[in-house]
């Protein structure tokens, strides 16, 4: 599981860094590992132990991370994180965050895009 993931200093001062510990545990490892689609996959045990907390703090991470949020700073979905889907979680304001600030000027994001691409040998 390597990879690299966006973390925008704005998390310390949104609701969800006023949440338990262990919610907010959960939450940065999903953010952690999540794939490029936003997807996190795992198992209600398998997910608690990566996060290092209970299977009941894991339950009501989960609980709260999938329920609306009314101090939510992004109202898409009520403020809610994430959705459970079959095998894991999608992360709902994945690709919110994923391109923010790619545009910026300095941002090397185009370039690395264009660059894989050539790679790849992708004809688009």
């Amino acid at each position: 599981m390597a990879g690299y993931s966006k973390l925008f200093s704005c998390i310390v001062t949104s609701s969800v860094w006023c949440a338990d510990n262990a919610t907010l545990r959960v939450w940065i490892a999903m953010l952690a590992t999540k794939d490029v689609r936003g997807v996190v996959e795992g198992s209600i045990p398998g997910f608690a132990s990566l996060a290092r907390v209970s299977r009941e703090e894991m339950n009501h991470a989960i609980e709260v991370l999938s329920s609306p949020d009314p101090d939510s700073r992004t109202p898409d979905c009520d403020g809610r994180r994430i959705e459970v889907i079959p095998g894991g979680w999608r992360v709902i304001n994945h690709h919110k965050y994923r391109n923010m600030g790619q545009s910026q000027e300095g941002s090397r994001a185009p370039y690395m895009r264009e660059y894989r691409k050539v790679k790849r040998g992708d004809d688009e």
